[in-house]
C-alpha cells in the first residue's frame, strides 16, 4: 500500500520533484491546490496539472472541494488524500520508567496513543523482547487498522544510535547481534519496516514539524529528564553529523567534580545537569540530615523518578526546589554558549524536567541565559517549552517514520534504493 504513495517520490525528474512536493504539501496541510504547487516548485500551472491529473487517475489523491479564489473564473480544485486507505505510521518512544506507542495516519493526526507506565528501560535482551511484545500488542488492538496499513515504525532509543546504517551503540547493543543492525532485526521481529532514532532528534523533529514551531528553520531542542540531550535542526534540516551521533551535549567535559557518568567520563554535563544529578544530590542531602517529602522513599531504597521529584516541587518541597533551580541555572548556563555557537531562531524545553513549573525551572534557565550569552545573539531568541509534553518524543518518532518512508532526502541519509528494498 504504501508504494502507491511513494512511488515516484524520489525520482530526480520533474515529474519526481512534483510529486515530492504534492505529499510533502498534504502532509504538511492536509491538502493542495495546483497554484500552490506551482509556486513551490516554480514549474509551470499545466505542468503540475499534468501530474496532478496522473495522480488522480491512479487514485493517489481525490478532489477534496472546489473553492473561488477570484469573483471571476473557475472554481480551483483543492485536492487531499482518502484517509481510510492511506497508510499510517507508528512511533515508539522509550523511556526510564516508561513506554509510549503512537499511530498517526498521512497527514500527521494523531490516531492512537497508549502510555505504559509500568515500564522500566533496562539494557537486556528482557526489556527489548518487552519492547516488541507491547508494540505487537498495541497493533493487535488497533481499531479498524490492520498491520498492511502501517507503512513503517520508528523507535526511539536513548544515547548514541546511527539512524543510517541502524545500529545502536549503546542501548540493546548485545554480542550476538553485533554483526546486524537492531533495525533489521526489529523488522523481522515485528514483521514491518522498522527505523531507529535517537530519542532527542526525534523530539526535536516532532517539535520542528508541530504547530508551536513551524515558523521556525532553525532550533535547538534540550531534552532534560534522566539524562540530557541536544537536538538540532538547522535549515529545516535534522542535523545528524558524519556518524549521526551529533547532539551529545549531556557528555562534554565541564566540570572538575570527578564524578563518574554512566558514559564512562567523568565531570560530563550531566553529572550536574539532569535527573540523575539531582536524584544523586537529593541522597547526598537527605542522608546529610535535611528533611525532604522524598526522605522517607530514599531511606526504604524505594525507586524515585523524576515526576515524583516535579511533584515534590509542585507540594513546595524546599529541598526539590533548590535543587531544581540550581539545574536550570546550570543549564542556562551551558545553553548560552549553545546560542553563542548555534545562533539559533528559538530554544525548545523538552523532557521530564521541563515539567517543572516555570518559576523553579525556566526563569532560572532565562535569567542564566541573559547573563552568561551575547546581547546581540539571545536577545530575541525565545526559550520555551514543549507543550505537547510527552506526546512530543512519540508523535515525533511516528513523523520520523513517515518521513523515512516517503522523504527519501529528509536528513541525506536514506537513499531511494533503501527505501524500496
Amino acid at each position: 500500500m504504501t508504494t502507491e504513495y511513494t512511488n515516484g517520490v524520489s525520482e530526480r525528474t520533474v515529474r519526481g520533484m512534483v510529486r515530492s512536493c504534492i505529499m510533502q504539501h498534504i502532509m504538511r496541510n492536509g491538502t493542495f491546490m495546483v497554484p500552490e504547487i506551482a509556486s513551490a516548485t516554480g514549474f509551470s500551472l499545466t505542468t503540475v496539472a499534468k501530474y496532478v491529473s496522473e495522480m488522480l487517475n491512479a487514485e493517489q489523491i481525490i478532489e477534496i472541494d472546489r473553492v473561488c479564489l477570484h469573483a471571476k473564473g473557475r472554481r480551483t480544485v483543492r485536492y487531499g488524500v482518502r484517509p481510510e486507505t492511506c497508510p499510517c505510521f507508528m512511533g515508539v518512544d522509550m523511556r526510564t520508567f516508561e513506554l509510549n506507542i503512537g499511530l498517526v495516519d498521512f497527514v500527521g493526526q494523531p490516531v492512537r496513543i497508549e502510555r505504559y507506565a509500568n515500564f522500566r528501560l533496562e539494557n537486556t535482551r528482557t526489556a527489548l523482547d518487552e519492547v516488541c511484545r507491547r508494540i505487537l500488542q498495541f497493533v493487535s488492538e488497533l481499531d479498524g487498522i490492520t498491520s498492511d496499513r502501517i507503512a513503517g515504525i520508528n523507535i526511539n532509543i536513548p544515547g548514541r544510535v546511527n539512524s543510517r546504517m541502524g545500529t545502536s551503540a549503546t542501548t540493546f547493543n548485545f554480542e550476538e547481534m553485533v554483526d546486524t543492525p537492531l533495525s533489521d532485526i526489529l523488522s523481522e521481529r515485528l514483521g514491518m519496516r522498522v527505523f531507529i532514532e535517537n530519542d532527542t532528534k526525534a523530539m526535536a523533529y516532532g517539535a520542528y514539524m508541530s504547530g508551536f514551531c513551524k515558523q521556525y528553520n532553525n532550533l535547538l531542542y534540550i531534552n532534560i529528564g534522566w539524562g540530557l540531550g541536544l537536538g538540532i535542526i538547522i535549515e529545516g534540516k535534522l542535523c545528524h553529523g558524519k556518524d549521526g551521533y551529533s547532539g551529545e551535549f549531556g557528555h562534554v567535559h565541564m566540570y572538575n567534580n570527578n564524578i563518574l557518568c554512566h558514559c564512562g567520563k567523568v565531570g560530563c554535563i550531566e553529572t550536574e545537569v539532569s535527573g540523575r544529578a539531582i536524584l544523586r544530590k537529593l541522597f547526598e542531602r537527605i542522608r546529610a540530615g535535611e528533611m525532604s517529602l522524598l526522605s522517607s522513599k530514599v531511606k526504604n531504597g524505594e525507586t524515585i523518578t523524576s515526576m515524583d521529584i516535579i511533584k515534590a516541587v509542585e507540594k513546595e518541597d524546599p529541598l526539590c526546589i533548590e535543587l531544581i533551580m540550581q539545574v536550570g541555572n546550570e543549564l542556562g548556563h551551558h545553553i548560552a554558549g549553545l546560542i553563542n555557537i548555534f545562533n539559533p531562531e528559538v530554544i525548545v524545553i523538552g523532557g521530564n524536567l521541563a515539567q517543572a513549573e516555570a518559576c523553579y525551572f525556566l526563569q532560572p534557565i532565562e535569567l542564566a541565559v541573559r547573563k552568561y550569552s551575547l546581547k546581540l545573539m539571545s536577545q530575541n531568541v525565545p526559550i520555551i517549552t514543549d507543550p505537547s509534553d510527552v506526546d512530543a518524543a512519540v508523535l515525533g518518532a511516528c513523523m520520523i517514520a513517515r518521513s523515512r518512508m516517503t522523504e527519501p532526502n529528509m536528513d541525506g541519509w536514506l537513499t531511494s534504493s533503501q527505501i524500496r528494498r
